[in-house]
């Protein structure tokens, strides 16, 4: 027996479209990214990502064959490079975003914005000591 809700959607696995061929799904295939600037703000915390790992793999090779002192100022060239593209991205949603936003109600960010920033402050102090002088360690490991 199929339930009311079956009935009203024109039985089981039968979706709104089906009944109203015109009706808007609006759902999981509905995209948020509607603006230049939400685009622009992805692409930057995507390249900043992408530039973190790549670093990350470059030192976890140069590590593993024993070439470290060759691939500091290339991780440290990559690491600066990314942050500067994430603070680009962080400093460029809130404005943008309050702009878009009727300003009549308070907006906080969510726990992710801050996570973003902690992890931009990290890849900026690991590309600090990546600048170290690299030289005067060495003997150490």
């Amino acid at each position: 027996m199929a339930s009311s809700n079956e009935q009203r959607r024109g039985g089981p696995g039968v979706g709104v479209g089906a009944l109203n061929p015109s009706a808007q799904v609006v759902g999981p295939t509905s995209s948020t990214l509607t603006t230049d600037w939400q685009i622009a703000t992805l692409a930057l915390l995507l390249g900043g990502a992408a530039l973190t790992l790549l670093s990350f793999l470059v030192a976890l090779v140069s590590l593993c064959f024993g070439s470290r002192s060759r691939c500091y100022k290339p991780v440290a060239v990559m690491l600066f490079s990314a942050v500067v593209l994430q603070v680009c991205s962080l400093v460029l949603f809130p404005i943008k975003f309050i702009e878009t936003v009727s300003l009549r109600v308070y907006h906080e960010f969510n726990w992710g914005y801050g996570l973003a920033w902690g992890s931009t402050i990290f890849s900026f102090g690991g590309a600090i000591l990546y600048c170290l002088n690299p030289k005067n360690y060495e003997d150490y490991y």
